[in-house]
């Protein structure tokens, strides 16, 4: 009998929230040693299990899994994915168990802002072209992930699927989103893969060294509302959206710079000057981004020589922060815990299939 572990980590924006959902912008992200955890193992009939929800799921072999349940959607569409990419390659399927756990929630149910999600998705492409197809690239693994969550989604830039997939920290270039939807309609899933994504880019980077932080707010929110409520505001305000696309354009690469360089003044000011763009965003278009804790949360990181902002979507969730010494570190959690947030020890995450 065949069994394999999937280890999937979270995921944590770095820099250039929003204007990533644009085609061909850029954001940083950071995988974290937080996991869902898929184990696969052959079985007398198909069976998705998620313990979190006490419940078991069927579907006929070869056929897709219609689940009812907003919880089973992502994982749904996943495997119906992976499903009509194997039946297209004409490889012989076989009754496969699942079952997913995860960490990417606390201990009262609430996520953390993970990206759980993007990250069962990840899941369940990787196992099944794990068991299956192991020679299938990352590439299209990524690809069928990420059409897996947008047909779901119908929004957001695949950032957090690329995370997943890829573990450590990345550099990702959003596709063009309005070329994909455009052929949708009628192509088949094989074209989808083996063509080129128009402006797609991910870039594996080196792990930084520096101390680094994650605080949570206690506060998750949903991404999918917050970004729906800025592309209202890039409809009714094109020149002050188009101006925020091209200031954090250039604290992204910025940053770049000085990850690349090592340079910790010029990685301080672009982390900064990303903070303020994405606060008078929020602002401008009357939406909660920054909430007055992830403020707080930045500005203690400030005051302790580093530089810090929200993580994501904002509204609530997570916030990140570089210093220049561990010592300041220890005492920048300390002054969150305070603030009533709470320090989460993460470090950096990878892909891991173990079987």
């Amino acid at each position: 009998m065949s069994k394999l572990k999937i280890k999937i980590p979270g995921k944590l924006y770095i820099a250039g929230e929003y204007a990533v959902v644009e085609s061909g912008h850029t954001a940083i992200l950071a995988a974290v040693d937080r996991y869902i955890t898929l184990t696969l193992e052959d079985s007398w009939k198909n069976q998705l299990t998620i313990p979190h929800y006490e419940d078991t799921v069927t579907w006929p072999l070869g056929e897709e899994l219609q689940a009812e349940g907003e919880h089973w959607t992502f994982t749904a569409e996943a495997i119906n994915t992976a499903t009509a990419y194997l039946k297209a390659r004409k490889i012989s399927l076989s009754p496969i168990k699942m079952t997913i756990e995860t960490e990417l929630i606390d201990e009262s149910g609430f996520k953390y802002g993970l990206g759980s999600s993007a990250a069962a998705t990840t899941a369940v492409i990787k196992a099944m072209m794990a068991r299956f197809a192991p020679d299938t690239p990352l590439e299209t693994q990524f690809k069928m992930a990420a059409l897996s969550h947008l047909v779901v989604q119908g929004n957001g830039s695949c950032g957090d699927i690329a995370s997943c997939m890829y573990g450590g920290w990345i550099a990702y270039t959003t596709f063009d989103q309005d070329w994909v939807t455009r052929h949708l309609p009628y192509k088949s899933l094989a074209w989808f893969l083996t063509n080129p994504w128009p402006n797609l880019k991910i870039e594996q980077l080196e792990t930084p060294t520096l101390p680094f932080a994650v605080g949570w707010t206690g506060n998750p929110v949903s991404t999918g509302k917050l970004v729906s409520e800025i592309q209202v505001f890039k409809q009714e305000q094109p020149d002050d959206y188009r101006l925020f696309l091209e200031k954090t354009g250039t604290y992204v690469e910025q940053m770049l710079q000085a990850l690349k360089e090592k340079n910790l003044p010029l990685l301080f000011s672009s982390i900064k000057q990303n903070r303020l763009a994405l606060k008078a965003l929020g602002e401008q278009a009357h939406v909660p981004i920054e909430t007055e804790l992830l403020g707080k949360l930045a500005e203690a990181a400030e005051q302790h020589g580093g530089a810090g902002k929200l993580s994501g979507s904002g509204g609530g969730d997570c916030g990140i922060a570089f210093l220049a010494e561990e010592s300041e570190k220890l005492l920048l959690e300390t002054e969150w815990e305070k603030l009533g947030i709470k320090s989460l020890p993460f470090h950096t995450g990878s892909t891991k299939i173990e079987k």
